[in-house]
């Protein structure tokens, strides 16, 4: 037998929820677990699937109580233990998180006792600010502390921070914790978390969403085109590791590695040491591994995940010809940055990233003076000074360096976003113009009918065997849930019905619930899956050895009239084809996480979508794991996530960094978003997946673009004092703050009487105004500089507004016109928003436009009536 424990703990004291532990768990079937919770919603992480029944809980009064059932599924059987976090957010009269962590052991013994347990220890990150001037001593207080609690207690920290900033990380019970948290010089003590990663094509068709800006590119489109060496900009990742000897890190014809690259090249102690060598390409390797209990023992910076391979080379891998998953999507696969350097920084396993890693590697990521970071990974929170990421993005922004990080998976849900701090650059995804059709013939050659579907299987076909074909429902078990049956759950269709058919299954659970349906029809011993669903974008979850293929609910409708009306009904499911430019894209898939932010509706996020659905890329070399049934194991593989969204965005930030180098991560920033594009391949309006029209909580700006970022006309410099005066916003005190920063300019002071409103007033690309009555106009201030020549000999650069406004929301820019004599020139502009009702019914959207005739500046806006809680 197999067993699951659950320790469940909330950080809101409105859920008093025991700890329980729960026998008899056979993770290849279901496992029913009653809680009395008021709940909205639920995600899980890749590897496990939870099903909440019903899905949706109606309240009518206040604290009232609602019963939902969460079943757990897994096919994950290889492993021998594995971490999940779940989250279940709720929203009444405002919004709570519940977190359940859950640790998942294999155990070959029953347990004993059904009693809560409780640790009284654990690992805590104690985060002490910014570091000293002088790197080499450090912190006094973190010095005094390491030696007078932890050495008397024998306890030694896992990881030690003075570079980017001054803290470190260790075992500690929760008395010492808090005793830490009253020590001078500490800033916070958090538990170390365990974060989730965000787990050719893209490139090109980001050509052509540039070329549909009506932009001048400022000599791009003659002097530099995507294949081009750019420079030598490196881009440190923190993540899972990297395969060294995949093509994409190929060092030839690499210049030597830049003077100032100060890090290192970590081989390993395990797994074959002497394997991993690094290149001009693949210039610096590190690893950091933790005290915590589940966490495997492999110390090494190579990957054996393969997302950190994939990201890296969807960023900055180098050109490859002929690449292609086994025949499909084939062509040139290259990285948005191909002469950039890599440098990888593993904080990731199988288990997740383990926060106090995640700060060990910004730390050594400072140091080592990496130009980009890029972060495919994220974890909801209601205090910065908690967040890894939002912790060691500050000092790194500091530093100059610029931080790309993905929006999450857990969309389409309102302010499901994270890594939402306004020095990130904060990426949802979007998908690309290339389509994996794998069609369905219906009926007998006499009467033939085509359903166009979607998937990835490369099984081996007969073209000529047509199967019978059903409805999962008809195949119900007797006691069986009809819903469950219908959607092809687990131990609920008759395997006598199912074997050797075609199976159709609803899908009311989304993505990942595909694949364990195939499963299911393949373990009864099915010949194919037919998933009706309107939602379900990324078919990464499918496994490709089995016929599955996607189809729209009106194309469900036909199959299910043509099942119901034929009586012997049989259908064919092709084999795959990709085909490019036939399909309708940009559109924003269901799992990008969507705004606003959480922490507070008065900044805009995400702020740029980029592709991030059925993206190939390279992988391990010789994973069997991936390897589809009676096939060699990949060079390459398609993955799907905002954590492949994120490193397309840090290519083109690598690239402009090298373009420019005396751009700030701010430029940059700015750059990006105020150049995107709004319009599909067709000429449309971005859309959702379900077809609604596309709005800024969706996509921030828009869909980024390669060459319009080069020449942007204008940018908006968000300086050390916005992000100052943010902490102060959103609570923080001075004090607070001169601990976090050491570059507080002379005679900074958080302004009196401020409030998380105030945020809309920060100098950033986006503007989102919050708490708005109607009743009186509201105003924000932004000031733009001057990036772009002189247009003509040596007239002055003019540049007019254009507003696009809602109806029932007023909108006036003071001035109309900004006049710049020079590069570097900077000029200031209000926004004065006002309506003629008394309060907007709905979050009000639109775009503020500069343009001088060469260069067209814009800025998305959010207005809304909901206030901060």
């Amino acid at each position: 037998l197999h067993f699951l424990r659950a320790f469940i703990a909330t950080s809101s004291t409105e859920f008093h929820l025991p700890c329980r532990v729960l026998t008899r768990l056979d993770l290849n079937h279901q496992l029913p677990v009653n809680r009395n919770l008021r709940i909205q919603g639920l995600e899980t992480p890749p590897g496990f699937t939870i099903q909440v029944t019903p899905e949706k809980l109606q309240f009518t009064k206040y604290g009232e109580k609602l019963t939902y059932q969460l079943i757990v599924f897994s096919a994950l059987l290889h492993l021998s233990k594995m971490y999940l976090e779940l989250l279940l957010v709720q929203e009444m009269m405002r919004c709570f998180r519940v977190t359940f962590i859950l640790f998942v052991f294999l155990l070959l013994s029953v347990i004993q006792t059904s009693e809560c347990e409780t640790s009284t220890s654990g690992d805590y990150i104690i985060y002490m600010g910014a570091a000293s001037s002088d790197e080499s001593t450090g912190n006094d207080h973190h010095i005094e502390l390491m030696s007078t609690m932890l050495k008397r207690s024998g306890k030694t920290p896992m990881h030690r921070y003075k570079h980017g900033f001054s803290g470190f990380a260790a075992h500690l019970s929760e008395d010492e914790a808090r005793l830490m948290a009253e020590q001078p010089g500490v800033v916070s003590v958090f538990p170390d978390q365990m974060l989730p990663l965000h787990t050719t094509r893209s490139w090109d068709f980001l050509v052509q969403e540039s070329y549909q800006r009506e932009t001048h590119f400022s000599e791009m489109n003659s002097q530099q085109e995507l294949d081009v060496a750019v420079g030598d900009t490196i881009i440190g990742f923190i993540d899972s590791g990297i395969w060294p000897e995949s093509e994409s890190f190929n060092d030839m014809h690499m210049r030597p590695v830049p003077d100032r690259w100060k890090g290192t090249c970590m081989r390993g102690k395990k797994t074959e040491p002497d394997a991993f060598r690094c290149n001009r390409k693949l210039i610096g390797a590190r690893y950091y591994n933790s005290s915590f209990l589940l966490d495997p023992d492999y110390e090494t910076p190579r990957d054996f995940l393969g997302h950190g391979t994939h990201v890296a080379s969807i960023a900055a891998g180098r050109i490859i010809s002929d690449a292609s998953y086994y025949g499909l999507a084939g062509g040139i696969m290259r990285g948005g940055s191909p002469t950039s350097r890599i440098a990888m920084y593993r904080a990731c396993s199988l288990l997740g990233c383990r926060g106090s890693s995640i700060l060990a590697a910004f730390d050594d990521a400072i140091a080592d003076r990496v130009d980009i970071i890029s972060i495919s990974m994220g974890l909801f929170i209601d205090n910065l000074l908690e967040d890894p990421l939002s912790i060691g993005s500050f000092h790194a922004v500091e530093r100059g360096i610029t931080v790309v990080c993905s929006a999450g998976n857990l969309g389409p849900s309102s302010q499901s976003v994270v890594n939402a701090a306004p020095w990130m650059i904060t990426v949802g995804a979007s998908t690309i113009d290339r389509g994996f059709e794998s069609n369905i013939l219906l009926g007998g050659l006499d009467n033939i009918r085509l359903i166009k579907g979607a998937g990835i299987n490369i099984a081996n076909i007969d073209r000529t065997q047509s199967y019978s074909i059903i409805h999962a429902r008809s195949a119900k078990k007797i006691g069986a849930n009809e819903e469950a049956a219908r959607n092809c759950a687990g131990n609920t269709m008759n395997r006598t019905i199912v074997e050797g058919k075609i199976v159709v299954c609803d899908n009311d659970y989304g993505n990942q619930a595909i694949q364990w349906k195939s499963e299911e029809v393949k373990r009864l011993g099915g010949t194919g899956v037919i998933v009706i669903d309107d939602e379900s974008m990324d078919l990464s979850y499918i496994d490709p050895s089995f016929l599955v293929t996607i189809v729209k609910p009106v194309d469900g409708l036909e199959i299910m009239s043509y099942i119901n009306s034929t009586r012997e009904p049989i259908a064919m499911i092709m084999p795959t084809r990709s085909r490019t430019g036939h399909e309708l894209a940009p559109s924003i898939p269901s799992f990008s996480s969507r705004g606003p932010y959480l922490l507070t509706r008065s900044i805009l996020k995400p702020d740029i979508a980029a592709p991030g659905v059925n993206i190939l890329a390279s992988w391990l070399i010789g994973d069997l794991n991936a390897a589809p049934q009676g096939k060699e194991p990949p060079l390459v593989n398609i993955e799907s996530g905002t954590s492949m969204s994120c490193p397309h965005v840090s290519g083109i930030a690598a690239r402009l960094k090298s373009e420019n180098p005396s751009w700030s991560p701010a430029a940059i920033r700015s750059a990006i978003m105020t150049t995107a594009v709004q319009i599909t391949n067709t000429g449309s309006h971005i859309t959702t997946e379900t077809g609604d029209k596309a709005t800024p909580y969706d996509f921030g700006a828009g869909q980024v673009t390669i060459f319009g970022p080069s020449s942007p006309g204008l940018v908006y410099e968000t300086n050390q004092i916005d992000y100052l005066n943010f902490l102060c916003y959103v609570g923080f005190t001075y004090d607070q703050i001169r601990r976090i920063s050491n570059r507080i300019p002379q005679g900074f002071a958080c302004p009196e009487q401020s409030s998380k409103g105030d945020i809309s007033d920060i100098n950033y690309p986006s503007i989102s105004v919050s708490n708005f009555n109607g009743e009186e106009s509201r105003r924000v201030s932004r000031t733009v500089t001057n990036v772009a020549s002189r247009l003509i000999g040596d007239e002055d650069t003019v540049y007019n507004v254009s507003i696009n406004a809602p109806k029932g929301l007023r909108v006036r820019v003071i001035p109309r016109s900004l006049q710049f004599k020079n590069i570097g020139d900077t000029l200031r502009y209000q926004v004065i928003f006002s309506s003629s009702t008394s309060t907007l019914k709905e979050d009000a959207f639109g775009a503020i436009t500069w343009s001088n005739g060469m260069h067209r500046v814009r800025s998305p806006f959010v207005v809304t009536s909901k206030a901060d809680i």
